[in-house]
């Protein structure tokens, strides 16, 4: 099957009015992304975003005749705010889209001697520290600047005999690179079901499953405070700071912290968050920043 698909640019306030007549013409998803130059959304974070035009994309089967929905919308816009609508109107061809995502995933090296391996695919150094990923729908596959800065820091630790908790942790990419550098134990940590399952079969496919441990953030057991002498998060500057009391009541006295999923420009305000007991080291790469903490 083929799809069709018209991506119109609006004004913010009209976009629940046309989502609502898109929907009505029998679109088969609609999506929306930022039109103009307003500040980075952190899009995981709750809230709507605080754009003037947002560019509207709705898909709809290739049967369906778009003349008549374009003209409507005109018609309907016509002496509001957006009184010209912008479309562009552009045709889908079907693939399959699970073997493209596959092939564009291939092995990664990071620093001198671990690797991320696509289960898919056979090892690039067999005898490296191969962690063998298949992420499932979970978010974690060590493209991301923040995840790779976070794997080339783990890969040259010495974490020996430490306890590792992962809050946010998707694929558990980050907990299994913790256990291959030294760890006796990782808890990995998320909201998403499918990330705690995502962790599971990974945890597995890596024979770490007795060393590392799953869990909704619901059901993290509880644990004597100070129980984890590291303590990850990569996940949003804004989420980091809301839980602030929570990585610290797991985080061990003499125990760092793993911060990442912040924005160069949010740095500041993250070790504000922390407070002044901190001392604060920071790597940037791209627009993106990793923080490693200890107490004073």
């Amino acid at each position: 099957m083929s799809w069709i698909q018209a991506t119109f640019v609006i004004d913010a306030a009209d976009v629940d009015r046309l989502s609502d007549m898109l929907e009505g013409f029998l679109a088969q998803a609609i999506t929306s992304e930022n039109a103009s130059e307003d500040e980075f959304y952190e899009v995981a974070f709750p809230g709507r975003p605080d754009w003037r035009k947002v560019k509207l994309t709705a898909l709809f089967n290739d049967t369906v005749e778009l003349e008549p929905i374009v003209n409507f919308v005109a018609n309907q816009f016509t002496g509001s705010s957006a009184t010209e609508v912008p479309v562009e109107i552009s045709k889908l061809v079907d693939q399959d889209w699970e073997r493209v995502w596959l092939s564009s995933f291939k092995p990664i090296q990071v620093g001198t001697t671990l690797w991320v391996c696509p289960s898919w695919c056979e090892p690039t150094e067999p005898s490296a520290r191969n962690i063998v990923l298949d992420p499932g729908l979970a978010f974690g596959t060590g493209t991301h600047a923040t995840t790779n800065m976070c794997l080339h820091w783990l890969a040259e630790q010495q974490l020996d005999e430490q306890r590792v908790l992962d809050y946010g942790s998707g694929s558990g990419i980050l907990a299994i690179a913790a256990i291959m550098s030294g760890a006796s134990h990782a808890d990995a940590v998320d909201i998403d079901p499918l990330a705690v399952d995502a962790c599971d079969e990974n945890a597995k496919r890596n024979g770490v499953s007795e060393k590392m441990r799953s869990y909704l953030h619901s059901q993290l057991p509880e644990k004597p405070a100070a129980s984890y002498n590291l303590v990850i998060a990569n996940i949003l500057a804004e989420v980091i700071i809301e839980l602030r009391d929570t990585l610290l009541h797991h985080l061990a006295v003499d125990g760092e912290l793993l911060l990442t999923g912040i924005l160069s420009t949010q740095a500041e305000k993250v070790k504000a968050a922390f407070g002044k007991e901190f001392v604060f080291n920071q790597h940037d790469q791209e627009q993106w920043c990793l923080l490693t903490a200890r107490r004073r």
